[in-house]
């Protein structure tokens, strides 16, 4: 059993499941955010005491570096199965947009524990801000490979400048959960978002 997995204190070493503790974090600091979130919440929630808590995943910065990994590997393996290989662009962005809105829409309408909770900390903390940096490549990135698949007719220029389009909406679809549009307003902005990327895809 790995380090996190087994925490020695007074008594018999304590043990837990490392990735539903994992879970239970990623799921405070989504809830919370991250500046509200505080250790004894993390202890209470995950049902570790604090020392056990660092031993295994470092302070809360690192904490929280690893639920914003967490949360980025979860959406990618559900979206990686939800976009048939012979989509469309437009059936593509609309499949993606919408999975993604039934995450950001859950409980409380948190947005996405990224680009929504990561953002307001980015200022302060240069680590959270240089992981966020790089999150937001790797979209940008996901969505060019995206369009590499579903139209590659089109242009160079043209596919690059929808995988940064792409990317923006996402973002701001985080962001409209969060401050509260209604569904129906999300969808049409989710319907004509798709529509216009990929009508700059065609051939």
């Amino acid at each position: 059993m790995s380090k996190a997995g087994q925490i020695r204190g007074r008594g018999r070493p304590r043990k837990f499941d490392e990735q539903v503790v994992r879970q239970t974090i990623l799921s405070v600091f989504w809830e919370k955010g991250y500046a509200a979130t505080s250790l004894d919440d993390l202890s209470k929630a995950t049902g570790l005491v604090r020392p056990s808590l660092y031993a295994a995943f470092g302070n809360k910065e690192e904490m929280f570096l690893r639920a914003m990994d967490d949360f980025v590997i979860r959406v990618q393996s559900d979206l990686n199965r939800q976009v048939p290989r012979d989509a469309t662009p437009e059936d593509a962005l609309r499949i993606i947009y919408t999975a993604m809105l039934e995450i950001y829409s859950g409980a409380h309408a948190k947005g996405c524990l990224v680009f929504s909770t990561a953002v307001a900390e980015a200022p302060a903390h240069p680590e959270i801000r240089a992981r966020l940096a790089q999150r937001l490549v790797q979209t940008d990135a996901q969505f060019r490979r995206l369009f590499d698949h579903t139209a590659p007719g089109a242009s160079e220029t043209a596919r690059q400048a929808a995988a940064e389009m792409a990317a923006a909406v996402l973002h701001s679809l985080g962001l409209r959960v969060r401050a509260g549009a209604e569904p129906d307003e999300v969808r049409r902005f989710i319907e004509t978002a798709a529509r216009s990327i990929a009508a700059g895809l065609a051939p």
